[in-house]
């Protein structure tokens, strides 16, 4: 029971999580809007009348959308381990990104078409884009706040290798896309392998495959970047949107045999950097249970 008092409503995720996977997923993006504004930055967004809340007409389009759409699905899905109900909080913040999607979708479609020529299937493929990408950030999310602990590190392997093009998009001018800075990499490695540890020192086993599946998953950004390259109009992603998959596929599969690319040093700071956070963790949870067996001598 006294756990009780650190939860808070179902009811508080729904705008908690509709605001974190946009306003927190797509905060590069609103940074860039201002850094234009104050003229720290170009202007870049001329397509559109005014402000789009999806950055469907810059020229990162599908990287960008892709790498802040699963990151905010991913806060989102988070925020439903903040109530005592795993099964409302679920429902909550599936509901609230639901919403949230619609309403940044929307309006960003709206604003694209009437820019454009009629019949243009552009901004709708964005929207598609966007939403796929968020719900899989949601459910890795959902799985990193509420699944098994062996499975989190394997449901966080793709943002945090996403993770390093969020940051840039901080930098006035730069665009949220992958740039293979291994260093911010092995920090959000580390911490999220780190906190994939309840209780257990048996749940460091849990790092292995989590491991591997980032070890493939660091040629996501390339195969982005891949795929926003061949989209012109008349392309065969154009014409074909399930020939991107062919693309991503060729992309990642060749990654998964070959070591150029993959940075070893970074390993090595990730994996010493998450067993400080795990064994932090677990010293403090000792002393605890320690006190609860005197009081029960």
């Amino acid at each position: 029971m006294a756990d009780s008092e650190y939860h808070i409503s179902a009811w508080w995720v729904l705008p908690i999580s509709a605001i974190a996977w946009w306003a927190c997923g797509f905060l590069p993006w609103l940074l860039q809007a201002l850094y234009e504004v104050t003229g720290l930055a170009d202007g870049s967004t001329a397509g559109v009348a005014g402000f789009s809340p999806l950055p469907f007409t810059t020229d990162d389009a599908v990287v960008g959308l892709v790498v802040m759409a699963l990151v905010g699905g991913l806060l989102a899905g988070v925020a439903a381990g903040l109530p005592a109900s795993a099964g409302a909080g679920a429902g909550a913040a599936i509901a609230g990104t639901l919403i949230a999607m619609a309403a940044a979708g929307g309006t960003s479609w709206w604003l694209a078409m009437r820019e454009s020529v009629p019949g243009d299937a552009g901004p709708l493929a964005m929207l598609v884009v966007t939403g796929a990408a968020g719900l899989v950030g949601l459910g890795a999310g959902l799985l990193t706040a509420l699944g098994p602990a062996a499975l989190r590190g394997l449901a966080l392997a793709l943002p945090v290798v996403l993770l390093d093009g969020w940051f840039w998009g901080f930098v006035p001018g730069q665009p949220v896309s992958p740039t293979g800075t291994w260093w911010i990499f092995a920090v959000a490695l580390g911490v999220a392998f780190g906190l994939a540890v309840d209780s257990r020192p048996i749940e460091l086993l849990g790092w292995l495959p989590a491991a591997g599946v980032v070890w493939v998953l660091q040629a996501a950004g390339p195969a982005l970047l891949a795929v926003q390259e061949n989209i012109w109009p008349g392309s065969a992603p154009t014409e074909d949107p399930l020939s991107a998959v062919g693309i991503v596929w060729d992309e990642i599969a060749s990654a998964a045999i070959v070591s150029e690319g993959h940075q070893l040093g970074a390993w090595v700071v990730a994996l010493l950097l998450g067993a400080a956070i795990a064994a932090l963790r677990l010293s403090r949870e000792a002393p605890d249970e320690g006190e609860l067996s005197e009081a029960w001598a």
